[in-house]
């Protein structure tokens, strides 16, 4: 049993049903408000709010929109999606249908992924189109945005596990994970600028290490070693759908 749930044949099967998956949570999902609001509204509105008046050209400052888009439309897919399918009793259907639960929830992690990575590519195009926004490391930008897209996308189908039909109750502890995350990741100031006690909070934030990335990747300076940020990243990744997975699969045992 273990030899065949291995096998590629099998891994190729489920990774497919897992791809049909977050293509339908795509199509659904990418036009529900919270998703709109959230993941392509509220980034730029908070950015502008912050970036308004302070020094500086706009171009330094893209990475950060980048960094901040790419976080809330990674996170937002599952949040918004999963307990409206707990609630219409749909997320039911996927238990008989013939893909493991761990898969599934990899195929809706994707959504987010996709949908993060799309989204974080207009402000980049705004940056280099319209404030010359340099891009000196094409693989450093692809590598933030690949690594980071999954890494927040897993935060979110790990607070999507909540027991919960009311979708506004999984955003509210969303944003109430979100928010912290963000304004002690370096994005508004400096890591450089900050005090001791406050550079250790931003090393809790995988935020942090996507917006440093994204940093190096536009010429600017970083804080952290780029493979520090990387390997940061993927530990977050792992642990954020290893526990999603967990969650899920122990409340289908219990059930």
């Amino acid at each position: 049993m273990i030899g065949e749930a291995l096998s590629p044949e099998r891994l190729g099967k489920e990774f497919r049903r897992s791809l049909v998956i977050a293509g339908k949570d795509i199509r659904i999902y990418c036009l529900k408000p919270p998703v709109l609001l959230f993941g392509l509204i509220f980034p730029f509105f908070l950015f502008l709010s912050f970036y308004v008046g302070k020094k500086g050209p706009i171009s330094e400052g893209i990475p950060g929109l980048v960094c901040i888009s790419l976080f809330f439309a990674s996170s937002n897919i599952a949040p918004a999606g999963m307990p409206f399918e707990r609630m219409t009793k749909t997320f039911s259907r996927y238990l008989s249908a013939p893909i493991s639960l761990t898969w599934m929830i990899f195929g809706k992690t994707l959504a987010g992924f996709a949908f993060g990575v799309l989204v974080s590519l207009l402000p980049l195009l705004f940056g280099v189109i319209g404030y010359g926004t340099a891009v000196t490391s094409p693989t450093l930008l692809v590598l933030a945005l690949l690594v980071g897209g999954m890494c927040f996308s897993c935060m979110g189908t790990l607070v999507a596990s909540m027991p919960t039909e009311m979708p506004g109750n999984v955003m509210t502890v969303l944003n109430f994970v979100r928010l912290p995350l963000l304004f002690m990741s370096g994005i508004f100031v400096p890591l450089a600028d900050m005090p001791g006690w406050a550079r250790g909070l931003a090393a809790i934030s995988p935020l942090s290490y996507a917006n440093d990335l994204l940093k190096r990747s536009t010429g600017n300076t970083g804080y952290y070693q780029w493979w520090l940020d990387l390997l940061v990243l993927l530990l977050y990744t792992l642990a954020f759908f290893t526990l999603a997975a967990w969650i899920f699969n122990a409340s289908r045992r219990r059930s």
